[in-house]
Parts: structure tokens; sequence; C-alpha cells
């Protein structure tokens, strides 16, 4: 920690201070909106004492876990602040989980408290966590908005009048997470399924911000979209290069091309962070043209790869600039192309340079550095990773090989890095299929079916065989409802001259796949889908 503070990477200041800092210079400009709510920076710090003070009232120990499950909101921006000034540890799980999977986490972590707002669609979140209240002894539920139902909850509301009875009192400045302190707890299920709980140091989130406002060259003037769920890689890219740079947020907790293109328009949305998938849906939408989308500049996509023809077309469609990067929860980007990157690294296979306080290495299987070009895992460390796994220094030294300062956290990612220092994604070690003694990376393969005009996107999974060991299966989204079959894919790939056995032995349908908080598929429940449609027709065939 002191070296970082020496080279500068880690200073005093807090996301606190920036947006005091941000309130004060700017205190009639709008800081952050959704579909419901619009404040300005001064409304905004007003809003986070408020909710200061509510949270304070709960009572709970300073360092306390608080898990909150909130869509992309006003007040889940601003809450996560407030968790901040009375000192309490956030941790934000996205949307798409349930019952069992906030289970698992309340089972793990051990918060004093559960935050969700009255109802999520279809979803009853409310009596989720009554439920859950009801197991775990000491739960305290927290409900977001003006609940009529939820007397026997504590309530947090941007309305006053749902607020009436939160004291006037500062919380004690003391109570206030410091700038050295871990301040999040980040919630990731890895690819076993087992949650993975990591440190989030506060000035690692605020190296994150500055990176990425760096290499976006985000000023108080942007209007960033942030349109990918804030619990996950992209959104904590989203959130803290707002703070940092001080520009309008604005959030949407739907992101179909109908929902987040008029919102594009009417705030005049000069840069968008979002998820490839998400971006995939956007530039295949047939009224894309009728929207008036000319302040856009540029299009950050993160948290799975994003094939060239979708960067391609995106850049063309949209008339801006259109960057790719490349992370993990534990070490923030793996690499970031830049705005100032010129079309050859842009449209390149590269995600770009390490982020600044980033410090990456490509090794053998012995833990061995190789020179530039060379492949083989990816291996980051520095001031803009995590600080390890919440209360498990066993998984921390596993993951880093060791703690202190030394341990270098092994990605699982195949990749080199060029004499210049840029960063290429080669594919998962976990995600490799061993297909009768030769490998292949789903990511190749996915790529080059992105140019495919029946194919909306494609993930490659391995299937048990018991010949060759694993098969590889296509799993595709087909574009509008389209039909593709396995002839089609397989003359596809030949006529790009790939070797024979990296041609998928089955192709399956899909209208959605299975996926994290980040937007990227989830092979391994993607996996059980697969292995549960095709048990009855193995039967079948026996019989």
């Amino acid at each position: 920690m002191e070296d970082y503070v020496q080279s500068g990477y880690w200073t005093d200041e807090t996301t606190l201070d920036l947006l005091n800092r941000h309130a004060d210079a700017r205190p009639d400009q709008i800081a952050v909106i959704d579909s419901v709510s619009r404040l300005t920076w001064s409304q905004a710090r007003d809003a986070v004492d408020k909710f200061a003070r509510c949270l304070d009232g709960l009572g709970l120990e300073r360092d306390t876990p608080v898990v909150m499950q909130l869509p992309n909101s006003v007040e889940d921006t601003l809450l996560r602040l407030a968790l901040k000034k009375v000192g309490l540890l956030g941790s934000y799980i996205p949307m798409i989980w349930r019952r069992g999977e906030l289970e698992t986490v309340i089972q793990i972590l051990r918060p004093g408290a559960l935050i969700v707002p009255r109802q999520f669609r279809d979803v009853d979140t409310l009596a989720i966590a009554r439920d859950l209240r009801s197991q775990f002894v000491g739960l305290l539920v927290v409900v977001v908005g003006s609940a009529k139902d939820a007397d026997d909850c504590t309530r947090i509301s941007l309305d006053d009048d749902a607020m009436s009875s939160v004291p006037a009192s500062a919380v004690a400045k003391e109570k206030q997470l410091g700038p050295f302190e871990a301040t999040k707890l980040v919630v990731t299920s890895g690819s076993t399924g087992v949650p993975k709980i990591v440190e989030r140091p506060e000035q690692q989130e605020l190296l994150w911000g500055r990176g990425v406002a760096e290499r976006l060259g985000l000023t108080a003037d942007d209007s960033i979209g942030g349109f990918v769920p804030l619990s996950g890689g992209p959104g904590y890219h989203a959130w803290a290069g707002w703070l940092v740079s001080g520009a309008k947020l604005v959030l949407s907790d739907g992101f179909a091309p109908e929902t987040l293109l008029p919102l594009i328009e009417r705030e005049r949305v000069t840069v968008v962070m979002t998820a490839p998938a998400i971006l995939a849906r956007l530039v295949d939408w047939s009224d894309l043209e009728k929207f008036d989308t000319k302040p856009l500049r540029a299009i950050r996509t993160g948290s799975a790869n994003l094939p060239l023809s979708v960067a391609r077309t995106a850049e063309k469609r949209f008339a801006c600039v259109v960057v790719k990067a490349g992370g993990s929860m534990e070490t923030c980007s793996f690499g970031q192309i830049s705005i100032d990157d010129p079309p050859a690294i842009r449209h390149g296979d590269s995600i770009g340079m390490v982020m600044p306080g980033g410090e990456a290495q490509i090794v053998d299987g012995q833990g061995r550095a190789l020179p530039p070009g060379c492949s083989g895992e990816l291996w980051i460390r520095g001031a803009a990773t995590s600080s390890g796994y919440f209360r498990d220094p066993e998984a921390t030294a596993e993951a880093w090989g060791t703690l202190g300062p030394g341990g270098w956290f092994r990605t699982g990612d195949v990749a080199t890095i060029d004499a210049d220092g840029y960063v290429t994604l080669i594919g998962r070690i976990k995600e490799m299929i061993h297909r009768g003694g030769m490998n292949i990376f789903p990511i190749e393969i996915e790529n080059t079916l992105a140019e495919h005009p029946k194919i909306m996107e494609s993930a490659l999974v391995g299937l048990p065989d018991s010949t060759l060991g694993e098969i590889a299966c296509l799993c595709v989204i087909p574009t509008h409802g389209l039909k593709v079959t396995l002839e089609e894919i397989a003359d596809f790939l030949r006529a790009r001259e790939l070797a024979e056995y990296k041609i998928p032995a089955r192709v399956m349908l899909f209208s959605e796949f299975p996926r994290g908080q980040t937007m990227r598929v989830n092979r391994r429940q993607l996996t059980e889908q697969i292995v549960t449609k095709l048990i009855p027709t193995k039967l079948d065939n026996r019989s």
C-alpha cells in the first residue's frame, strides 16, 4: 500500500470526496437519472446524506456486510455511497438471481441487512426477502421505494414524505470508510457456481474510474449511458467513471433496443458502457436510424468477447468509436483499448493495454515468464487489483500464489502480450474443449461465426464423448428467429479454412442464453441445459 501511495496510484481521496467536489462545483448540473428520477449533484449529495442517516438507524456495527439487490436506478447508485458513509460493506447482487443464489450469499456473508425493491417485474422480491429473514436470525430487510405494505421493514425512498422518520442529525464522521479500506464486497459465481466474495479497496475503485475516464476521455460534459447491470464489472466501471469525471449518468433497468435507443436520443448520450450481447442487439435493430444518436462518440464493452463484426457494424451504424476491454472482478481490466488507438488496434484481436496501476505477464505451465508474443497464462497484480477474497486467506493465497505484494493473480486465461504491451486473449483454460487430443478455444469459433448472417450470438461448449473425450456443441441464438443447420455452420467454417476438428459436432438453437451479472454467458448452466435436453433423446434411441 505504501508503494502504491508513493507511486501516485493511491491517494487519500475517497468516492465521497468526489461527490462533495462535484456538488460544490456544479450543484445544479444533472448528476444521475433513471426512468422516474432526475437529480442534480446537490440533490444527489442530499439524498446520500438522507440515505446514510436511515442506514445508520439500523444499528449495525461498522464493517458489517450489507447485501443489496436493486435494478439500475438512482437509489442503487446513491446507496452505494451512503453505505460507505456509515461504514457498511456493500455487496451488490444481480437482479437475475433468485432465492437460491441469495440464500447462498447470505449464508457465506452473514450480512446485517438485505436491501431490495418492493417488486421487480413479475418477481415478488419483498416476499423472498421476508422468507430469508425468517431463516437467518438477525437479518434486517430494507425496502427501497414507497412500499405501503412494508411496515415490518425499514423503508428508503427519494420521497421525503416516505422518509419523515429519518433523524436529522448527521452520521458520525468516524464511521465513514477510509481511503485505504475495503469498501465493497463483490460476489461472483465463478466457473464452478460456488460464490467468491472479492474485496474491493476504495483506491482500487478510484483507480478503475480514473483508468476508464482516461481511456474514454470522459469529462463533466459527457452523458454516460450505463446500459449494463451495475452489479457486474462493466457496471462498476460505469459507476466509477461517472464519479471521477462528474458526467451525467443515464440509467435503465432494461436493456432492450426499444428501451435504450430513446434514452440515447433524449439524454444526448455521448458515451455508452455496455456488454457485447447488448450491443449486438442494438446494432441489429431495424429501426436504429429513426433515432438521433449523433452526440454518441464512444461505446465501451466489457465482460465478454466482442466479435469484430459487431464492433465494425456498431462503428458504422452509430458513427462513433467502439472500444473493448477484458478483465475480472479480482483484477480490474486485463486490457482496455483507448479511443486514441488506431483502427488497426480497435479492429484487431487485442483488448488493449493494462490499465494504470496494473502489471501483467505471460507465464508457461511452470510459472516462468515468457517473452513478448508467446502464449501462456495471463497473470496480473498491482494497485488496481483486489486485496483478496473476503474471510478466505486460503483461497486468496491459492489464486494469487502467495499472500503479500509478491503475489500474481492467476487469471485462467490464455493470452499474449506484444512488445508494445497490448494484450490479446486467446481463450479460457477451463473453457477449452479437448477433442481427441486437439484443443479448441470457443472464442475463435464464436468470433468467426459472428460474421454469419443467420447468427445473432453463439457459444461453444464441450460435451462428454466416450471416444474423443469431448465434442464441441454450438449453441446459437439465430438472427430474427431464422433457422440455421449444422451443415450450414460446417460449410461456413470450412470456407474460412478452419481445421476440420474445430467444426462442431452438434448445433442447438436457443432464444436466450443463461447469463451472469456481467451479461457474460454462463457456460456451466448452458451445458447443464443441453445435457437435460439430450437425455430424453438418448433414452429414446436406446429403446
